[in-house]
């Protein structure tokens, strides 16, 4: 019987009993039609989620929309010292780097550099020196290039934690904006591996017959969310707790049930959770992830039996 996300998160929690709620942080918080998976975890009552958004604007309307068990950070994260935020009349596009106006053309998207951008100086802050900041179990961060400068600066905030969700850029939008291998080298050093891909975006190219192509028939890569996890390859090295999150995480967040299934057995293996746990969740896993049962072997004809 599959349980739809909301269901299965709350069976999950249930049956991990979790020493602990979760640390989320959330960089780049802006109010969005996104509907992050973590929001499950918290509407469960098992995570407490800590926004950051620089842009006053946006910052009032998390704060008038503040959900329960959120707390708000009116600050920019990043390379720590002075800086220019560059507010751009569409939000998603703010940054602390300066649009390329080479990229807009060649993308498309020349409507971007015609829109109005308000730079508003600011003093960003390491993730590491957030006052009275706890360590977390899952970092999402949309900060339009400073994804590199939040990971250098967030070590000992993110020693414990067992997934990121980057927003990785696969061509450049911004003047001097670090590369996606610059980000990855990082996320690895750290501790990290990609797991795999939320969505990918990808644009239609300019010509004279542009607009008579689909949007998805767009073949210039742009960016996506990818998941990176902690490294599973020496599993002792995390604690039950880890273990715990990261299952919790990758079904309700990354929707990789095999993973979450992989640290359920690790969990069950260590006695950390009840024996059934992994066999009952499988009967919770959305249909089309699993195999269609095998039909039963029929029994083979008697030898020298007569053949109709």
């Amino acid at each position: 019987m599959a349980l739809n996300r909301k269901k299965r998160a709350e069976w999950l929690i249930q049956n991990l009993k979790l020493e602990r709620e979760l640390n989320v942080a959330d960089i780049g918080a802006r109010l969005t039609n996104e509907k992050p998976g973590y929001r499950l975890i918290m509407g469960a009552g098992a995570a407490q989620l800590h926004a950051f958004e620089p842009e006053p604007l946006a910052f009032a309307e998390l704060e008038e929309a503040k959900p329960e068990r959120t707390t708000l950070y009116n600050a920019a994260v990043g390379k720590p010292g002075k800086a220019t935020f560059y507010a751009h009349q569409l939000g998603s596009l703010s940054s602390v780097f300066e649009f390329s106006e080479a990229c807009a053309r060649y993308l498309n998207k020349g409507f971007w550099t015609k829109r109005e951008i308000t730079e508003i100086p600011m003093t960003l802050v390491a993730l590491d020196n957030v006052k009275d900041f706890p360590k977390l179990d899952l970092l999402k961060m949309d900060v339009q290039g400073a994804e590199l400068d939040v990971m250098k600066g967030g070590p000992q905030t993110l020693s414990e934690a067992v997934m990121v969700i980057p927003e990785v850029r696969f061509y450049q939008m911004y003047e001097d904006e670090p590369t996606w291998a610059e980000l990855d080298t990082e996320l690895r050093r750290q501790g990290f591996v990609l797991h795999k891909f939320l969505h990918q975006k990808s644009v239609v190219l300019s010509s004279r017959r542009w607009k008579q192509f689909k949007r998805k028939a767009g073949s210039q890569l742009l960016d996506g969310d990818a998941v990176y996890i902690r490294n599973m390859e020496a599993p002792e090295k995390l604690s039950d707790f880890q273990l715990k999150a990261l299952a919790l995480l990758a079904d309700a967040v990354a929707e990789s049930y095999d993973l979450c299934a992989f640290c359920l057995t690790l969990l069950q293996d260590r006695g950390a959770i009840a024996s059934h746990v992994v066999g009952h969740y499988m009967g919770r896993v959305p249909e089309e992830a699993l195999k269609e049962p095998e039909e039963a072997p029929q029994p083979a004809d008697p030898v020298g039996a007569a053949k109709v």
